[in-house]
């Protein structure tokens, strides 16, 4: 009982430090999966007339339970008889995101619109503008919590009742962000090359359950994709982000192998790869593709300061994204250099 109660207080104790510290987002090891939460201007960038995707992600189930991450997304190409170098993207997200008992959660909607604009005759080179409105809403449980007011000294234990300690089960905020891409091809498709940089909360909202001026500070991420055709059936992927929030830093690195297998009216894409977030965690990923549909995982191996407590296990992901063609006069006109997924 008094550990129990123990690991409460504690709990409050680190809600209270987090209040006052400005807070930090989420993360994917398959960053490259999730393509509306990495960057706004990569709405409508994709080698379909739709695409839809989701990526999921569980960590840390050695030693708690697993907190969870998840994020669906869904974007779309319009006007596309109207424009006839250029590319116009709008698209929907949702992302969610749960402590591992569950007492403290995340959600947010988000709308997208990117622009693409042709810079030559050949739809070789773009350069695309896109942002993002968002609506976050944290809510904590606090029935389960303990705080220092409930504390009996006599005893030990914290058996009084709950005596109003200020604070809001449930906050919202309105928040924005935006990037920008540049997607080149070369050596006549050989070589795809995506460059981007995006920054988030850009209106840096307040969040704080305690009713304190806490801002949300800005992230910025910067990130650069190669597709490369080594082979008529063998590509590679090297792909590298780095982000910077509130002088946090997360840098991820690697690259993967992919095979592409002929088959009738498509290709079987298997892959391969491995990945290094510095200080954190090594990765490996696999994937498979059949009929636009791409299936992909990710397993971290824990090289944090967590490593003894977590025996090196760190968490996993899964991703599905399903790229799709609206077949109309204007699927002649151009499409963006392919996204290095896996």
């Amino acid at each position: 009982m008094v550990l129990k109660t123990f690991t409460r207080f504690t709990f409050f104790i680190f809600l209270f430090a987090l209040t006052r510290a400005s807070a930090q987002d989420i993360h994917f090891s398959m960053f490259y999966a999730s393509p509306l939460t990495l960057n706004p201007a990569l709405t409508g960038a994709n080698e379909g007339t739709y695409r839809a995707a989701g990526i999921y992600r569980s960590q840390w189930a050695s030693i708690s339970t697993p907190f969870t991450t998840y994020a669906v997304s869904f974007d779309i190409k319009l006007l596309q008889d109207k424009l006839k170098n250029d590319v116009f993207g709008v698209g929907g997200l949702f992302v969610g995101d749960k402590s591992g008992d569950g007492r403290l959660a995340i959600n947010s909607g988000l709308l997208s619109a990117a622009f693409h604009k042709g810079l030559d005759k050949d739809h070789k080179h773009f350069l695309g503008v896109g942002v993002q409105l968002a609506y976050t809403q944290r809510s904590l449980k606090t029935q389960d919590l303990s705080f220092p007011s409930q504390y009996n000294s006599a005893n030990g234990l914290f058996d009084q009742l709950y005596t109003g300690d200020a604070i809001k089960p449930t906050i919202g905020y309105f928040d924005m962000n935006a990037g920008l891409l540049h997607q080149s091809t070369f050596k006549d498709g050989l070589v795809g090359m995506m460059t981007g940089f995006s920054i988030y909360h850009l209106v840096q909202p307040k969040e704080s359950f305690l009713g304190q001026k806490v801002i949300l500070a800005n992230r910025f991420t910067v990130t650069e994709g190669l597709h490369i055709r080594v082979t008529e059936h063998f590509y590679i992927n090297p792909n590298f982000i780095f982000q910077y929030q509130n002088k946090a830093t997360e840098i991820n690195l690697g690259t993967s192998f992919e095979y592409h297998i002929p088959v009738k009216n498509s290709d079987l894409v298997t892959s391969i790869g491995a990945w290094y977030r510095v200080k954190d965690a090594a990765i490996i990923t696999a994937g498979i593709e059949y009929y636009k549909v791409r299936a992909m995982f990710a397993y971290d191996i824990n090289a944090s300061s967590l490593k003894p407590a977590t025996n090196s296990r760190g968490g996993f992901e899964l991703a599905i994204i399903y790229t799709g063609i609206i077949k109309t006069k204007s699927l002649n006109l151009p499409i963006p250099v392919p996204c290095p997924m896996m």
